[in-house]
């Protein structure tokens, strides 16, 4: 197993929490705004922040882990979940968005602006922004973020590049998910190629990113009314942390070079425990900044391996992932992801969720720097022909295969995630629990 050995960073999150504080201190408009974001979507704008500015030192910057990135006064940190920081005489939370035309609408709705704000910067670029508010030397922007390497100067396209943009955005959207296990996933990669090829890998990996979500949100309930709320302001998924795909042995590996096509590249794996038989890759794109969690049927002897780069050969018997794609089918095709966890106010999203219908499960993370539950599973059905395949090879009880044919089955969640002092890693602990509860095979409403 490998790891990264992520610290808590309090005192680089004390800094960026100063300076919201700061601006909210000056803005009644900006904290009137904060005031909607709680009620509204159970968040804090520190959940949406891709950057704040303000009065800050760069020796400040740097004794609390910050670094200079290639433009002089943004500042990014390294090793911890935080926003990045701009030097600035003025203030400005610049908010993550799926789109700022929707920001800036819902934005001049809510306050009776009546005009919504100018937008800076072509659609599916790299960088946009749009300024909604200004008042007593603070600002509040919406920003898209698909590539860091634009750092806050928005991009504008010339018409070949809106061209190449497009068509890539329908490349990754009209991908073939009707196929099946590694051949399918082998068949996203021209697709996946030639849409690098168009804009890059950064803006590739973030339009299957957002196409992924909004995949996902279709066959999620808790997902659409969360999503919902927040699309009142104009947000999004914004606040998205990461991004998980479930896969069966065979199509593991073709899933990593897809997702390598992309730019992704791994970080920590680990593995839940003998029990509960699974193991995750995790990966970051270095320029797009997107997270996902690969999943996937691991054996105890297999723990030591770069499991992620070697092809695993079906075993005798499913796991929690492996049963949960054979009913299901891979994530990156026709089932979609697992789940998709975003950041929020922990205890207040799980209680207004609940009202709505969509109780949470119990935490598998409770601790003062990283809290996480899912809410329950959505309920998805199986296809007959799957399930007599499965009891025939074995793998189902007739009895629960007779009452998945009736019911239904787990598919999907929603993850409620809150972190503190820049906590940039998960729980390793914990998981393995939360996966034996889910299993396919025992999870019931």
């Amino acid at each position: 197993m490998t790891s990264h050995d992520w610290q808590l960073h309090p005192q680089a999150e004390a800094l960026v929490d100063r300076l919201v504080a700061e601006a909210l201190g000056k803005s009644p408009e900006l904290a009137e705004f904060t005031s909607r974001l709680a009620r509204q979507t159970a968040t804090r704008p520190q959940d949406w922040l891709d950057s704040v500015a303000g009065p800050v030192t760069v020796d400040e910057l740097a004794t609390v882990g910050y670094r200079r990135t290639g433009q002089p006064d943004l500042w990014r940190h390294p090793g911890a979940q935080l926003p990045a920081v701009v030097v600035a005489e003025h203030y400005e939370l610049a908010l993550r968005t799926d789109d700022i035309a929707a920001f800036a609408t819902s934005y001049a709705r809510d306050t009776g602006a009546g005009t919504a704000a100018e937008l800076a910067g072509s659609p599916l670029a790299g960088y946009r922004r749009v300024v909604v508010a200004e008042q007593n030397g603070v600002l509040l922007a919406g920003v898209e973020r698909r590539s860091w390497s634009a750092g806050t100067t928005p991009q504008t396209f010339s018409a070949a590049q809106a061209g190449a943009a497009a068509r890539a955005w329908q490349l990754l959207a009209d991908r073939p998910r009707t196929l099946a296990g590694a051949a399918g996933v082998r068949a996203q990669l021209p697709p996946a190629r030639a849409a690098v090829d168009l804009v890059g890998a950064d803006l590739a990996a973030s339009y299957f990113l957002q196409q992924e979500r909004g995949y996902w949100q279709r066959h999620n309930t808790a997902g659409t009314l969360q999503h919902a709320r927040q699309d009142r302001l104009g947000l999004g998924w914004g606040n998205n942390d990461h991004h998980t795909f479930r896969s069966s042995r065979a199509a593991f590996a073709p899933l990593i070079g897809f997702l390598s096509l992309l730019g992704f590249r791994p970080r920590e794996r680990f593995y839940a425990g003998a029990q509960a038989g699974w193991g995750a890759q995790v990966l970051e794109h270095p320029g797009c900044g997107g997270v996902i969690f690969a999943d996937v049927d691991l054996a105890a002897a297999e723990v030591d391996l770069d499991f992620a780069h070697t092809e695993l050969a079906e075993t005798g018997r499913y796991g929690t992932v492996g049963m949960w794609c054979a009913l299901h089918g891979e994530s990156v095709l026709a089932a979609g992801m697992h789940h998709l966890e975003g950041q929020f106010s922990f205890d207040e999203l799980a209680a207004s969720l609940a009202e709505l219908g969509q109780p949470s499960m119990r935490p598998f993370s409770d601790y003062p720097y990283l809290r996480q539950a899912f809410t329950e599973a959505d309920w998805w059905p199986v296809p007959a022909a799957r399930l007599a395949a499965l009891v025939a090879a074995g793998q189902l009880d007739p009895h629960r295969a007779a009452e998945i044919a009736e019911t239904g089955v787990a598919g999907s969640h929603l993850e409620n995630l809150a972190r503190r002092a820049g906590f940039k890693g998960f729980n390793q602990t914990n998981v393995s629990a939360t996966l034996l509860a889910t299993d396919p095979r025992e999870y019931r409403r």
